[in-house]
C-alpha cells in the first residue's frame, strides 16, 4: 500500500513522486521512460500529484516543492479532520448510556407479565438509576462489597436529592468496612445524608428493592460492580426478596452517622467499636490513642457491662441505650 494512499494515490503515484523529487523539470515522456510505464498512465498520475498539491507544472516539465512545505500542511489538514471525527465519535460513545436507558425503558413496558429478567452489567447500572427515578417508596439495598469509586456523579446527586426530600433508604454494609477508614468514611457519609445504615457480617447477595414494585438480585456478590442482575416485578417475588433483606436487617447493628472528631466521647467511640466488631488497632487509629489504652478501656467496659465477649459487650451497650 502506498503511504500516499490517504490522498487516493497508489504505489505507482508514490514511485512517480519520488522520481519527481530526485529529477525535477522533466516532462511526461521522460518520466514514462524512466519508470517504464505508458505515457498516458504517467500523465494521469502527474495530474493526480498536481491536484493533491504535491507537484506543479513547470513549463513542459514538472517540479515538486520541498516535502516539508507540501506534505506537512496536507497532513495537518487530515489530522484536523480526524480530530473532528474523533470528537463526533466521542459524543456518540458518551451517549451510549442514555441510549441504553431508552432501550431499557422501552423493554420494561412489556415486563408486567414476565416473572424475571436477566440483565447484563451495563443494563444493571442503567436499571438501578432508572428505577431510582421512576419508583416510589422505600429503597432497600445490601452491599456485600463496598466499592467507593463505582458510583457516577449524577447518580450520587440523585440519591442525595431523594434523601434530602425524605425518601426512606436503608443500607446493609459488611462489618469489615469499620476497619477500613476510606470505606467507613464513605458509609458514614451516606448515613449523614439520611440513609439508615446497619452493619452485619451475614449479608445476603447484592439486593436492591424499590418500594413494592421491583427488586434486583445480584448474580455475583463477590464483585464490587454489578456482575449481572436478576430483575423481578412479580409481587410474590418482590415480597420474598424484601423478606430476605428484613431478616438480615433485624440481625444487623446501627451505624452512627457522626464521624470521629473534636468533642467525640472516647467511651462512646469504644462502645460503638465493640458493637460493630472493630479491631483494637482500628479504634486506636480513629481515637488517636495508644493500642494499650484502647485495650484497657475495652477490658474496663466489658467488666462494667458484665460481658464475657466483645460482641456481648456491644450488644449489652445497645440494650442499655448507651450507643
Amino acid at each position: 500500500m502506498s503511504v500516499l494512499d490517504v490522498w487516493g494515490l497508489d504505489e505507482g503515484a508514490e514511485a512517480l513522486y519520488r522520481a519527481l523529487l530526485r529529477n525535477p523539470g522533466h516532462d511526461v515522456a521522460w518520466f514514462a521512460a524512466h519508470l517504464e510505464r505508458e505515457a498516458d498512465e504517467v500523465s494521469q498520475m502527474l495530474d493526480g500529484l498536481v491536484e493533491a498539491g504535491l507537484a506543479r507544472r513547470d513549463g513542459d516539465g514538472f517540479s515538486a516543492d520541498p516535502p516539508a512545505l507540501t506534505l506537512q500542511p496536507l497532513v495537518n489538514a487530515e489530522l484536523s479532520d480526524l480530530d473532528g471525527r474523533r470528537a463526533r465519535l466521542d459524543a456518540v460513545r458518551a451517549s451510549l448510556a442514555s441510549f441504553a436507558a431508552d432501550h431499557f425503558v422501552g423493554r420494561s413496558r412489556n415486563w408486567a407479565g414476565v416473572p424475571f429478567e436477566l440483565l447484563s452489567d451495563a443494563e444493571s447500572f442503567v436499571a438501578v438509576e432508572d428505577l431510582q427515578r421512576s419508583t416510589r417508596g422505600a429503597v432497600l439495598c445490601s452491599h456485600p462489597v463496598v466499592d467507593i469509586d463505582v458510583d457516577s456523579a449524577p447518580y450520587v446527586e440523585l440519591l442525595e436529592r431523594q434523601l434530602a426530600a425524605g425518601r426512606p433508604m436503608r443500607g446493609l454494609y459488611p462489618r469489615d468496612v469499620v476497619d477500613e477508614p476510606r470505606r467507613l468514611a464513605y458509609v458514614r457519609r451516606w448515613a449523614a445524608a439520611g440513609e439508615e445504615v446497619r452493619i452485619t457480617d451475614r449479608l445476603p447477595p447484592r439486593i436492591a428493592v424499590f418500594g413494592n414494585e421491583v427488586a434486583l438480585v445480584g448474580s455475583d456478590s463477590t464483585r464490587g460492580a454489578f456482575e449481572g442482575q436478576i430483575l423481578v416485578r412479580a409481587p410474590a417475588l418482590v415480597s420474598l426478596v424484601t423478606d430476605l433483606f428484613e431478616r438480615c436487617w433485624d440481625r444487623a447493628v446501627p451505624l452512627r452517622s457522626t464521624s470521629v472528631g473534636v468533642g467525640r466521647n472516647e467511651r462512646l467511640e469504644i462502645l460503638e467499636g465493640l458493637m460493630l466488631g472493630s479491631k483494637d488497632e482500628a479504634m486506636a487509629r480513629q481515637l488517636g490513642v495508644s493500642l494499650r489504652t484502647v485495650r484497657r478501656r475495652v477490658a474496663d467496659l466489658m467488666t462494667e457491662l458484665g460481658a464475657t465477649t466483645r460482641f456481648q459487650a456491644g450488644m449489652e451497650a445497645v440494650r442499655r441505650g448507651l450507643v
